[in-house]
């Protein structure tokens, strides 16, 4: 359907030459930017620029078997509803000096935070051998939020192997984290140096896991959703709440599945966004990729050059006792995110 084709599932209706927007996400598709071209921006990290207040979509491209054009993508948008606009290749191959080993690299999941006092975008990414032996991360930072992007270094912070990995400024007072498997063998989470450019020493530690999508709730307690290592293969999702007050002594309780299924819908996570829908209260929206089972207009699944996306909101119970939910969905709209527009009429 014309649906499916446009970006995100943004569905336009034209009536007297104009064109109604209406935020409906179809989640386990192919999405297009707006020239018709497949959105490629995978292991997605989510920023809202100070600068314009335009969403910035930073990601993997195309996941081709051959490194050497494997890159940061950018595309952006008024909101996360789109229509998404292609930015470019931030990040190529060519740019990255490493003087220990050469290319091309494996670039993953690829996260960007704006440094209030530096003025300076900077991006980190997992950056590794083709054998992720490597273990590395790579910082680049830009003066703008679309690049250009310039290579600063490839480090192993705080001198540890570094895999999976993402970046959290906690909401509240304007911190900035870095989360990652250390050698997979266990999490790690640091804080940033001041211009963001490298980490300040472990501050706490966890049994391993990767897909690190952490996110801040209104009320306070830090939330995060995570993924067992089962390389491209989907697995059971692990959402844990800190009991403890701060990142420093976190105490992650784990809540188990949000799924309740054992593919976890054959997602994993990337980020969490918190939207604001027009009318009603914010939300957090669960953003995922579907690396190897992504249906096919042929019936058929994958394989990972073929990867899409899956976002889906995550519905918080209103009794403290319940439990956290990610709901499967063919569709849903941005602006209703749990079906109460429905549900009245």
């Amino acid at each position: 359907s014309l649906s499916k084709q446009l970006p995100i599932g943004v569905m336009f209706a034209a009536i007297l030459g104009a064109a109604v927007l209406t935020g409906v996400v179809y989640p386990d598709t192919h999405w297009n930017d707006t020239k018709g071209g497949r959105i490629e921006a995978h292991g997605a990290g989510m920023l809202q620029s100070p600068l314009d207040n335009r969403w910035y979509w930073y990601g993997e491209s195309k996941k081709t078997y051959d490194l050497s054009g494997h890159g940061v993508t950018c595309y952006s948008a008024a909101t996360i509803a789109g229509p998404w606009t292609f930015e470019g290749t931030l990040l190529t191959q060519a740019m990255i000096n490493q003087t220990d080993v050469k290319g091309p690299f494996v670039i993953e999941r690829p996260k960007v935070l704006y440094n209030q006092k530096t003025k300076k975008y900077v991006m980190w990414f997992h950056l590794d051998s083709d054998d992720y032996s490597y273990r590395h991360v790579g910082v680049a930072q830009a003066d703008h939020p679309a690049g250009p992007f310039t290579y600063v270094h490839g480090i192993q912070p705080d001198g540890i192997p570094s895999l999976d990995m993402s970046l959290f400024r906690d909401p509240v007072d304007g911190q900035a984290y870095f989360i990652r498997s250390c050698d997979n063998k266990y999490t790690g989470i640091s804080r940033l140096t001041p211009d963001y450019l490298a980490s300040a020493g472990l501050i706490s530690n966890h049994s391993v896991f990767e897909g690190m999508a952490m996110f801040r709730h209104p009320n306070g307690t830090y939330y995060m959703i995570t993924s067992h290592l089962t390389g491209w293969n989907p697995n059971p999702l692990m959402l844990f709440r800190a009991a403890g007050a701060t990142l420093d002594d976190p105490q992650w309780v784990n809540m188990g599945n949000p799924t309740g299924s054992d593919t976890s819908f054959n997602s994993q996570p990337t980020y969490v966004v918190e939207y604001t829908p027009a009318k009603g209260n914010p939300y957090f929206v669960y953003m995922a990729d579907d690396w190897i089972h992504c249906p096919n207009s042929d019936g058929s699944e994958g394989p990972l050059i073929n990867a899409c996306y899956i976002w889906l909101p995550i519905e918080f119970p209103s009794d403290p006792s319940g439990s956290v939910k990610i709901s499967p969905r063919t569709s849903w709209d941005l602006d209703d995110p749990f079906g109460e527009a429905l549900a009245l009429v």
